[in-house]
Parts: C-alpha cells; structure tokens; sequence
C-alpha cells in the first residue's frame, strides 16, 4: 500500500510537471521561415501545446457605430487530439447570456488533414434544432459580431499561401473599447495571406506577428481593390512560468462602422475533457 502511494505521488509529480511544460509554446527560431512563423502562430491560437483549455467567462461586447453597447456571455471548450482518429480539435462556444438567446452554441470539428472540410454545428434553442453549417458558410457572422465563423474557429494552417514580407514596427493599435493603446513600437513580422478559396470574402491579409512571442497582434483585411475593411488586435497573457491565453480579441468593421471586442478571462488548461463533451447531442443538452 505505501508503495503504491509513493508511486501515486511521483505520478502526480509528474502531472504536475507535465502541466507546467504542456502550457506554453516553443519559442520561434532565431530567424523563423513564414511557413513556421505561420505553423507557430496557429499551435497557440488553437492552444496545441495543451491537452485542452476551458475559457469560463467571454465577455463579448458589441459597439455600433453611434457607440451604444450591447454585451453578451459565453463559455469556450477546445480539446485537443493532436491526430486522434484524424482530428486536430474540437472545439465549442456557447451563449450564457443573455437569457433570450442562451444556449446558442457552435460546435466544430477539425481535421489535421486542411484540404477535408470541418464539421460544423449550429444550435438554436428556440427552434431546438441542430443545424449543420457548410464550408461555404464560414464567412457568417461569429455570434453577432463583425468575426466571422473562420477568424474564431475554423481558419488554420494551410487555408492560405503566405508570403513573409519582411520585419517592422507595430506602431500601436488603439482600442475602441477601453480606448487604451497596446503594443507601442513592437517588432514584428508582416506577412501577407491569401486565400485559396475563390472569390473569397477577402482578397489578402496583412498580418503583424510579435518577434518575441510569435502571436498575430494585428490583421488587415483588404478586398479585390485593395481597400482596407476589417482590422482584428488580439491580446495574450504570456507569463514566464505558466499557461499563455488569450485575453482581448477585438475586431472593427470600417464598411459598418461597428466594433466588437471579446474579453477573455483566465482559461483553466488539461481539464481532462472527454469527446463526448464535444458531439452534437452535448448541444441539445445545454451543459454549460
């Protein structure tokens, strides 16, 4: 018995361990190639350096062009199967709040393979139905807001060609919700991203990727014309000696006039997640 508790506790260590070195990426090469820059970017927006990662609390806050604010709440769920039976994630966000439209969830399924589509899920609780979202869809409207369905949860590695333009300073972006300034004079690398599908909703992003920690701080979306529309600031917790997450992500739509931002509290990291908290039916049951 005391045996088996020793061997319990190393175990436990170990987790422990396994936690600490599983909550963060690798840093960048010295002198990275797009391709890596690109890979590296992806592996934290989709948290791979985890087992999987609960966001308890999104605070999602609307701004219309006049300024008035709407808000709404939501809890996200990503597991991660790192080529499990094919997947890469799965991943689900839900409505909390408000109360008329609680319960409005996505749910996606992505595979490692880029080029097979993902499996999407929509539920609507006042119909109580589960609706499956085509590929063709994925420029919707993200839960109201000015993100599309691919900017949050299905856009990855080898949706686009890259072209690393060089290095430059990020000479800051300015939020239009709490009207702080973020990353003042930060190196970055810029690269540019086209689509492979056709006559997509955008022609080309220009992406602003720190040096230091490889996160996409900034996106640009120009169309056919090259007119700049939609711009996304993202902002993460990237502490020393533990877990990196995501923090504000805020988008401003200049056809519109409208912007939203996402506030993100502390996500809890190797949860233990099963799949089957990530099926269809686990929509029609609300557990969240």
């Amino acid at each position: 018995m005391k045996k088996w508790l020793i061997s319990l506790g190393f175990i436990c260590l170990w987790a422990n361990f396994a936690f600490s070195s599983t909550c963060r990426p690798p840093a960048l090469p010295a002198s990275p190639t797009v391709e890596q820059l690109m890979q590296h970017w992806f592996d934290i927006k989709f948290t791979r350096y985890a087992n999987d990662v609960v966001y308890p609390t999104c605070k999602v806050v609307l701004i219309d062009k006049s300024g008035f604010k709407r808000e709404k709440i939501a809890i996200r769920k990503r597991l991660i199967l790192q080529g499990k039976r094919g997947f890469d994630y799965k991943d689900i966000v839900a409505i909390t709040y408000p109360e008329y439209t609680k319960g409005l969830a996505i749910l996606s399924w992505a595979y490692m393979d880029v080029n097979k589509q993902n499996d999407l899920w929509l539920w609507l609780p006042s119909m109580k139905k589960v609706r499956k979202i085509s590929q063709a869809e994925e420029d919707d409207s993200f839960l109201g807001t000015e993100f599309t369905v691919e900017d949050i949860t299905t856009r990855r590695y080898g949706y686009e060609t890259y072209q690393l333009l060089g290095e430059n300073t990020f000479k800051g972006y300015t939020s239009r919700y709490d009207h702080k300034t973020y990353f003042v004079n930060v190196p970055c690398y810029k690269v540019k991203a086209v689509p492979k599908k056709k006559d997509w909703y955008y022609a080309y992003r220009i992406i602003w990727i720190d040096k230091k920690t490889g996160i996409a701080i900034y996106d640009e979306y120009y169309d056919k014309t090259g007119r700049r529309f939609k711009e996304i600031f993202r902002y993460y917790e990237t502490p020393s000696d533990g877990c990196w997450y995501s923090k504000i992500w805020e988008v401003y739509n200049s056809r519109t006039g409208h912007a939203d931002v996402v506030l993100i509290d502390r996500g809890n990291f190797n949860t233990g997640l099963k799949e089957r908290d990530f099926s269809p039916r686990i929509l029609e049951r609300m557990e969240w």
